[in-house]
């Protein structure tokens, strides 16, 4: 996909990896709709846009509510003429020991992580198939591909959901000629942390249990997000290595859990 003169609508795309993603895809010529729930920071992104030379405007977006991705997509076309792609990268984390985390915590969790991104095809897609265009960048995570930590399981229950509806879309939609991705990170620099809910042992989240890996920064993430887009390419991972370790993983998942156990074994 060619960027140059698209317009791009991101959600969460005021920080983190939202917004390096905005202001790799304005470098490369785009337009950008801003879509978060924090005012400042959304006013900060458009205006760091703006200087680039593009189009900007912010919107300001609750992906957990209906009607508010249903405006996002109405005003995002009225302003801009048309949209090109939509990235859905808001998103929050939860975890903890299961039997501590509330109910209340799997439905915030899920439905901004999982129902985020439905809630952003479904408002957007009818424009899409109108124009026969379009493209959708959904963000999940290396953790929706490896479950990695028995404390993050809402989480990685919510972004296997992401690249499980990804991969049906794809299949959907590519014979109608709109493009998706799902973008995969391990861990990232971003401000993920501010909304968390943790329960319990929840501390332990980044401990030894964790798959060995590197911290990137969200610049290095929103350059492969720009390199998979335009090559049309469905799998964006952050690291090469993260390869190696999904087939292993499904190879072997027994071995795993069974180091998983002698590891947390008292000693």
């Amino acid at each position: 996909m060619e960027l140059a003169g698209k317009v791009a609508v991101i959600t969460g795309g005021a920080s983190g990896i939202g917004k390096a993603c905005a202001l790799a895809l304005a470098r490369q010529g785009a337009d950008i709709v801003v879509a978060d729930l924090n005012e400042a920071r959304t006013a900060a992104t458009v205006s760091e846009i703006g200087s680039l030379g593009r189009r900007a405007i912010g919107i300001l977006t609750d992906v957990s509510n209906d009607s508010d991705v249903e405006r996002l997509a109405r005003d995002s076309i009225a302003a801009m003429g048309q949209v090109d792609l939509l990235m859905s990268n808001a998103g929050v984390v939860a975890g903890g020991p299961l039997e501590s985390v509330p109910m209340a915590d799997w439905q915030w969790i899920l439905g901004i992580n999982l129902l985020g991104p439905i809630r952003g095809v479904r408002a957007f897609l009818p424009h899409f198939l109108e124009r026969g265009s379009g493209y959708f960048v959904n963000t999940a995570s290396f953790a929706g591909l490896v479950a990695h930590n028995p404390l993050t399981i809402p989480y990685d229950t919510s972004k296997f959901g992401v690249v499980g509806f990804s991969q049906g879309l794809a299949l959907y939609l590519r014979p109608k000629g709109i493009g998706v991705s799902v973008l995969c990170p391990g861990y990232v620099s971003t401000n993920l942390a501010e909304t968390a809910r943790l329960t319990g042992a929840a501390a332990g989240i980044d401990g030894p249990s964790a798959v060995p890996d590197r911290v990137v920064d969200a610049a290095e993430v929103a350059e492969k997000v720009v390199e998979a887009v335009r090559a049309e390419r469905f799998l964006i991972l952050s690291q090469p290595e993260h390869l190696d370790i999904i087939v292993r993983r499904w190879q072997d998942i027994d071995r795993h859990i069974a180091k998983q156990i002698e590891h947390q074994r008292p000693r």
